[in-house]
């Protein structure tokens, strides 16, 4: 507080109001008689500029050493050294210039000693509620960088779950193709190249484009079409002006792969999906043909996805009936 650019405007109204104290509620005298006004405000003015500028002495170069003890014990410690020999400064002063009954006695020294420790006091303990306050918003500040860390790694923990995840499923596609049909499995393995090559340059990314999104995730449809040929059938519907939102990446495919994970469909019960903008919001639909094992009706899929979006405030909606299942994801405005 001591160095606060400031500073004198500070001292000035501190020794107003000291002066102002003394003159109009008549409060303690510096001396056994009452000094002419214009001396006292002068003597008052230099009496808290001495202690203001003697503590930012302390605090600037002698509060650094005893590293034991606490810096704004050692500053007020110190202080009032400093406030014993202001004050005796001021009373040999003002018996130099004034003489009787303004002498160097013991009185006298007291009544301005006591007036400087009140003045010293008070800045110290303004200093002290100055220095918590400052720690408690350092320490809110390195709260605040902890929790962003947390969530980044958090964050990214979430995005390494997808790289494995969405390999381990296609390969085992692509082992089934290689048996059956290897020029398809051939053109499954290209199209998984460029769609794995998509995930690895994106995953790590907070957001992408939506318009950029569904480009990959027709690449990821092309994939699926040479897996369930027509049995998993996919409409997509978006405005172009919701194709300039933005979205976490590979949520939509996340998305599809999770109505593949849990329902059942074949060419003569396909199961529909459609993907359709309203508003701000993306919703993605499916008929619900649910595989007759027990399966995890949230997986690993639509957990993903609703942790990442609390990382961004937001929450994701998902609503069920006996024929449909449904996905509402909001997307993001940069």
């Amino acid at each position: 507080m001591f160095q606060h650019k400031y500073k004198f405007l500070f001292i000035a109204l501190l020794a107003i109001y000291s002066f102002l104290n003394i003159i109009v509620l008549e409060g303690d005298r510096l001396f056994q008689a009452g000094l002419p006004y214009n001396y006292l405000f002068w003597t008052i003015l230099g009496l808290t500029f001495a202690v203001w500028m003697s503590n930012w002495l302390i605090q600037k170069y002698l509060t650094r050493y005893w590293a034991k003890i606490h810096a704004l014990i050692k500053q007020f410690v110190i202080s009032i050294f400093s406030v014993l020999l202001i004050s005796l400064i001021s009373v040999e002063t003002t018996e130099l210039l004034l003489g009787d009954p303004f002498t160097l006695s013991r009185q006298n020294f007291l009544l301005t000693f006591a007036f400087t420790f009140r003045i010293n006091l008070f800045l110290n303990t303004i200093n002290a509620i100055f220095f918590f306050n400052r720690k408690y918003k350092e320490k809110e500040l390195e709260a605040e960088k902890l929790k962003n860390i947390n969530i980044g790694s958090q964050y990214e923990r979430l995005n390494h779950q997808l790289n494995p995840h969405f390999l381990f499923n296609n390969l085992n596609a692509l082992s089934t193709l290689m048996h059956d049909d290897l020029e398809k499995a051939d053109l499954f393995l290209q199209k998984l190249s460029a769609i794995y090559r998509y995930i690895s340059q994106n995953v790590n990314e907070e957001l992408v484009s939506l318009e950029k999104e569904i480009h990959f995730l027709k690449d990821y449809v092309s994939l699926l079409e040479i897996r369930f040929k027509d049995s998993l059938l996919i409409n997509i519907s978006i405005d172009e002006e919701a194709e300039k939102c933005f979205i976490p990446p590979v949520v939509l495919q996340l998305l599809i792969e999770n109505v593949v994970k849990h329902n059942f469909f074949t060419i003569e019960k396909p199961v529909k999906v459609e993907i359709i903008n309203e508003g701000l919001n993306l919703k993605v639909s499916n008929t619900f043909q649910p595989k007759t094992e027990d399966v995890d009706s949230m997986g690993i899929g639509l957990q993903n996805i609703s942790e990442r979006y609390k990382f961004l405030d937001k929450s994701i909606e998902i609503n069920k009936s006996k024929n449909s299942f449904e996905v509402i994801i909001p997307l993001i405005i940069v």
